[in-house]
Order: structure tokens, then sequence, then C-alpha cells
């Protein structure tokens, strides 16, 4: 039974490590040490394993695995929320804001004011819509198809890795191509009044005009920021519905 509860709860903890709203710096070491122990307890009863290993080395090996596939479950939410950081980062360069930084809770560290926006709108729109819940029924699923102890097989778990990083360069361009297409008309109108006229000041008129079309640009692309969100929200649900069939 100890041996069963250190997998549980070796898995539960890969997923809050990997997931991108348990793992924020902001949430108490203590508070997070008991929700996987209360969650990996109210796992338990409902598991039947046929076979658990026995010797240290096969522990050892189990306990990786249950650690990879908690920390899967976890990376994959973690890069659907960090794509629209992605686009934040993007948006921000082009906008001229790259050293504007703002205290990002989630890293811990600092980043671009859009990019933290961005990002603060895709988590609120993620608790609301139950990912949180999303994350702990995929785990509980998990236990079903995947059996604390079993074999492990690396293949599903990689490509579901790559597709989901695939898809966040996806969703982060399509987030960013609104404001980056209007900044790059900008700079573009912007170096062609200075070849036609010299005189100007073209730094006091190019950055006033960045800003506020990025800036005008981000408030209207807000529904299609929202619209990328489900978008994106459905096919994570797809494919952790392919990896443990929650």
């Amino acid at each position: 039974m100890l041996v069963l509860f250190a997998l549980v709860l070796t898995r539960v903890a890969g997923m809050f490590i990997g997931a991108p709203l348990f793992s924020r710096e902001g949430v108490p070491v203590r508070f997070r040490i008991l929700l996987i122990a209360a969650l990996a307890l109210a796992l338990l009863p409902s598991l039947h394993v046929p076979e658990l290993p026995v010797d240290a080395a096969a522990v050892a090996g189990a306990l990786i695995g249950e650690l990879s596939i908690g920390l899967c479950i976890g990376l994959l939410a973690r890069f659907f929320l960090t794509a629209f950081q992605l686009a934040g980062d993007i948006a921000s360069f082009q906008m001229g804001f790259a050293l504007a930084q703002s205290f990002d809770p989630d890293s811990g560290e600092s980043s671009p004011v859009v990019a933290t926006i961005h990002l603060g709108l895709a988590t609120l729109l993620f608790l609301l819509v139950d990912g949180h819940h999303l994350l702990i029924r995929s785990v509980a699923a998990s236990f079903l198809t995947l059996p604390p102890g079993s074999t492990l097989e690396s293949g599903p778990l990689t490509e579901s890795l790559f597709t989901a990083a695939g898809s966040m360069f996806e969703i982060g361009a399509r987030v960013a191509a609104p404001a980056s297409g209007v900044l790059l008309l900008i700079n573009a109108m912007v170096g062609f009044l200075n070849r036609v006229t010299p005189q100007l000041s073209i730094f006091n008129i190019g950055f006033p005009l960045t800003v506020v079309g990025g800036l005008l640009v981000f408030i209207l692309a807000l529904p299609g920021v929202v619209s990328c969100f489900s978008e994106g929200f459905i096919a994570l649900q797809a494919e952790l519905s392919t990896l443990v069939g929650v």
C-alpha cells in the first residue's frame, strides 16, 4: 500500500509541477504539498493494481514513469497558456514595449507588459472554463488507462508534447497577427515619410504612432483572442482525451 501511495503521489505531484496554475510562485509550498497528498489519498481507494514493483530499482523506475506522466499532463496546459504570453512578447517587441517589464506571478520573473496582460487574460479564461478541474480529472482518468507501476511507453507522451509545442507557436502567431500586421504597416508608413521628408523628426512621430496603433489593435482584437482561446481549449481537451481518455 505504501508503494502504491508513493506512485500515486508522484504522478499527482508531477502534474502540479508542470501545470500553469498549481505551480505558481505565489501559491504556498505547504498548501501545494497538502493538496497533492489530499488528492492522492482521495484517488487511492478507487485504484486496482494487479502487480506492483517490489525491489528498489523497479520502484525507482516506476516513480520516474509516474512523474513523467504527471509532468506531461501539466505541460500540455502550460504550453497552451504560454501561447498567449508568446503573442504578447511578439506584440511588445514591435510596439517598443520590450523594456517595459512587469512581474509575472506564474514564472516568478519579469516579462513585457503586454505579455503579462495576455497571460493574465488567458489564465482567467482557463479558470472560467474549469481548466483546473480538467487537469485533476485528467490525472484521475490516467490511472485507468495507465495504471501505477505499469510499463511506460514514451511514444504517446513525446508525441503529445510535440503536438502541444507546435500548437503553442501556432496559437501565439494567430493571436499576435492583427497587431503584427498593423504595426508592420505603421512602420512602413513611417519609413516612407522618412524618405519623402527627411526634415521630420521621425522618432518623435514613429514611436507614438506605434504605441497608439498597437494598443488600439490590442483592444479591438480581444474578441479574437477569446475565440482563439476557445479553439485552443477544445484542442487541449482532445489531446488529453487521446492521452489519458478524460
